[in-house]
């Protein structure tokens, strides 16, 4: 008899085909075209034209990188205060990430962009990233994310919002662990109202979730919200029982693309590439800053504004996207504040040698505003999720508090306890 681990992974083996199949139904795929890209599925998006594409890109290198941009339509409401459904109204785009994937090392980079982020625009000034579509489609987009961050984007991909919560109840819905009560005008056409806990979400209350602004962090909140929800999704899929619904999954999403420049069969050489990936070799950051007002060129009222980090930016680019050790330039562009929470200063001290002797900068060593801290406190400013588990590493045990929020003169702040090692930094 079949042992239940033994069937298992033939369940895991038939996933491709299972994808390959609803591709073929939605893009018109050829039998034998289906075949080359489940031998090689890296082939078709690896291109000689994403070659020369990036290689015209060289503030980094992205050379041997595939990077994908992700747009989320923008739900507006008409003048009835009810949403515009229309698959190609001009909208602007709520949700911006950029993924670049490493076919051969199986890395996977994740950097959100704030919807506000102040950037240049042609022809309209300096305005919110998000009215790039608004003004000049997709294309607009994908231009502005290449001339302001000197990234290449190879492949891009517009989804309409409307379809997500189809996407999400193909997938029998998603568990997901809300933080905190997230209302908003309950019974009202755009109304919110998810309670606070773990909650098996059906796809409109997932798009409420994604949707919700009114976190303490504002639009960075939502990010997080997310990224949480990229996060859970992935780790619901790659679940074998999952298997089955990734038929219907892979048609729906294809019909909810307004606009992307990818293939079918491109689409599915991506599928079966992200399944090989660890989910442990995703690094997620959101590209940190403040909040700013400006008079807006378009609309001549004045406006909030995220006014992004030029100096971070490049450090998450180089640790989150490419996946390489940052430069000693940019490790000495990262400042830290270490203070002592204990009745020793030394423990605060050796900590601070340790990350100057890495090339960090340090601004000052000094007192914690207490001294019984027993845990080390890391506050995280850099919106890079990745480099804050670095840092973790070479404190030892610590409560961890991250944001990308960034309005202090620091970018790490830690609290030294009594349980530090510096053995533990040393090593």
């Amino acid at each position: 008899m079949e042992s239940r681990r033994d069937s298992l992974k033939k369940r895991r083996k038939l996933w491709p085909y299972f994808l390959g199949a609803a591709v073929l139904a939605a893009g018109g795929l050829g039998g034998a075209a289906y075949w080359a890209f489940v031998r090689n599925p890296v082939h078709s998006l690896a291109t000689t034209h994403v070659s020369s594409h990036n290689a015209r890109y060289t503030a980094y290198h992205f050379t041997h990188r595939v990077t994908f941009l992700l747009l989320g339509s923008s739900l507006e409401t008409s003048k009835n205060d009810h949403d515009i459904k229309a698959k190609k109204a001009r909208n602007r785009t709520d949700t911006m990430i950029l993924v670049s994937i490493n076919p051969a090392t199986k890395q996977v980079g994740v950097l959100s962009i704030p919807r506000d982020s102040r950037v240049e625009i042609p022809r309209v000034g300096k305005t919110k990233i998000a009215e790039a579509s608004f003004f000049g489609g997709v294309n607009e987009s994908v231009s502005v994310v290449e001339k302001t961050f000197h990234i290449p984007v190879d492949y891009y991909a517009y989804l309409d919002l409307f379809q997500f919560p189809k996407i999400i109840n193909d997938m029998g819905g998603l568990t997901v662990n809300i933080p905190q009560n997230e209302v908003y005008q309950p019974g009202g056409p755009l109304g919110i109202d998810l309670k606070k806990g773990v909650h098996h979400l059906n796809g409109q209350q997932v798009l409420e979730f994604v949707r919700f602004r009114n976190t303490a962090q504002g639009d960075i909140g939502r990010i997080q919200q997310q990224q949480q929800v990229l996060r859970d999704m992935a780790h619901q899929l790659l679940k074998p029982q999952e298997i089955p619904r990734w038929p219907a999954l892979a048609h729906d999403l294809l019909q909810s693309l307004s606009a992307t420049n990818l293939s079918a069969g491109q689409l599915l050489s991506l599928g079966l590439l992200v399944k090989s990936i660890p989910l442990s070799s995703v690094r997620f950051a959101t590209i940190p800053g403040y909040a700013t007002t400006h008079m807006d060129p378009y609309m001549h009222i004045k406006l909030s504004y995220w006014h992004w980090s030029r100096r971070l930016t490049p450090v998450l680019i180089q640790n989150v996207l490419l996946q390489k050790p940052l430069t000693a330039q940019q490790r000495h562009g990262v400042a830290f504040q270490v203070d002592s929470g204990t009745s020793s200063l030394a423990p605060a001290q050796k900590l601070a040698s340790v990350l100057s002797r890495d090339g960090y900068t340090i601004l000052g060593v000094g007192w914690a505003n207490h001294h019984n801290h027993h845990r080390s406190v890391i506050i995280n400013t850099t919106g890079d999720h990745y480099l804050g588990q670095q840092i973790a590493a070479m404190v030892g045990p610590n409560q961890q508090e991250f944001t990308a929020y960034h309005t202090t003169p620091w970018d790490f702040k830690i609290v030294v306890g009594s349980d530090y090692s510096s053995s533990k930094a040393l090593s």
